[in-house]
């Protein structure tokens, strides 16, 4: 990452629970070369916006933090890139509810919809563009994912 160059990505407009005790929530981030440039407010972030920057409004979407486990390519010397928390320098994978599902009641979470995952910086998935629309019956995911007690998304 360069901070000195503008953001590739910027999602705002919803709520970013960061699962950073420093900084709980935030209103945006920006992404560079499949990390998180920087998390804080709508006018901090947008601020790292360049001409060629896509920003993508969350549209009142809740934004948490996602793991994804690399497979292992038998090189156990090699240290895991961090990651599980919206920091700047963590790789940029995260899901974007329709909801914040730690203010929910339990069954209210059953009605949660997942609008957009991204995966080091790369959007896997768009709820609300018409290939999604047109594949409503199909699954896009290979595993069932759903919110666990915590508010974690499985």
């Amino acid at each position: 990452m360069n901070p000195s160059r503008p953001a590739d990505r910027i999602f705002e407009g919803g709520t970013l629970l960061t699962m950073n005790e420093h900084q709980p929530t935030a209103e945006a981030l920006a992404l560079q070369d499949g990390h998180i440039l920087a998390v804080g407010t709508r006018a901090e972030v947008l601020a790292l916006r360049g001409p060629d920057t896509e920003v993508i409004p969350l549209q009142g979407g809740t934004v948490i933090p996602a793991v994804v486990d690399k497979l292992s390519n038998g090189n156990s010397d090699e240290e895991p890139e961090p990651q599980g928390t919206l920091a700047p320098g963590q790789r940029a994978n995260f899901v974007v509810l329709s909801g914040n599902p730690l203010i929910v009641t339990p069954r209210a979470r059953e009605d949660l919809r997942v609008l957009h995952v991204v995966k080091d910086g790369r959007s896997l998935y768009f709820a609300d563009t018409p290939p999604a629309r047109e594949k409503k019956d199909e699954d896009p995911f290979s595993e069932a994912l759903f919110l666990d007690e915590s508010g974690w998304l499985v």
